[in-house]
């Protein structure tokens, strides 16, 4: 009885053993072709404010920012190295709308969507 379980395992052993080797390189790869999305919130950040001006208000405060990615990426994401900001090189006095851009490790990522992609913000001139 012994024998024959012996036989069974160890016949064509090479065999079996690359049949497992396939099947762990085929899950391997369905894994990382699957895509999946995150949602997480980010405050704004202001860059580039001219000298002379002075920020008001924002609105909104924080965006909703939607990521795409394989499944093993996104278990490795850290959202804080993300952030969210406005660039304010061309700032005005009063209200002015702006895009919100996105910056961040984002290598293999791709950005699905930014909501709101514009903020309002309201400047003033300093005297």
């Amino acid at each position: 009885m012994l024998e024959k379980v012996k036989g069974i395992v160890f016949n064509n052993l090479h065999l079996k053993i690359l049949s497992l080797f396939i099947a762990f390189l085929l899950w391997l790869n369905i894994n990382e072709s699957q895509k999946t999305t995150v949602e997480f919130v980010s405050y704004l950040d202001i860059r580039n404010i001219p000298k002379g001006y002075e920020i008001k208000s924002i609105y909104p405060e924080k965006v909703i920012i939607t990521i795409e990615g394989s499944r093993l990426k996104m278990k490795k994401l850290d959202t804080s190295k993300i952030q969210a900001y406005v660039d304010a090189f061309n700032l005005k006095e009063g209200e002015n709308t702006l895009p919100v851009k996105v910056e961040g490790k984002l290598h293999g990522f791709k950005i699905i969507s930014i909501r709101p992609d514009k903020v309002i913000i309201y400047a003033d001139k300093i005297h």
